[in-house]
């Protein structure tokens, strides 16, 4: 995944302020700080990842960032990842096109994980749809060794 350009940022952050605004949760500065630093994550990522990186600047304490990072999730701004790990892993989800979504490929040696940007059952789907299911969702992970670990 790539990183996102300047305005890219900056409509996601706006997009993002207006949700903040509408719901019931409060922006402080804090949250903003968090919120910059997600978006500008290329791909996946965990919580001890921005604690970590917050943490050195002082702009957010740990534990607003745990508390906080549901809160993001409930208003649709980032979705959890299930990496079948034990560290909960979140991707940003605000700016996607209703109805996209895409699969990861995890290596299984180092963990890396890498967004695939397609996604091959689609067809199924539709196919599923004529039957007259509704309602579908599906998971799909891949698993391997990357070439690093290769």
């Amino acid at each position: 995944m790539k990183a996102r350009t300047q305005k890219e940022l900056k409509d996601l952050m706006s997009e993002a302020l207006e949700i903040l605004e509408s719901s019931k949760h409060r922006m402080t500065k804090s949250r903003k700080a968090l919120l910059a630093l997600i978006l500008e994550q290329k791909g996946p990522f965990s919580a001890p990842k921005l604690v970590k990186v917050l943490s050195r600047k002082d702009a957010c304490d740990p534990v607003t960032i745990y508390r906080t990072l549901p809160v993001f999730e409930e208003l649709g701004i980032i979705e959890k990842c299930d990496f079948s790990e034990e560290m909960a892993q979140y991707e940003v989800s605000l700016g996607q096109s209703q109805g996209h979504h895409h699969h990861h490929i995890v290596c299984g040696v180092c963990k890396k994980v890498e967004s695939l940007d397609f996604c091959i059952v689609e067809g199924q789907e539709q196919i599923l749809k004529k039957m007259g299911y509704t309602g579908l969702t599906h998971r799909l992970e891949f698993t391997g060794k990357c070439p690093n670990c290769s």
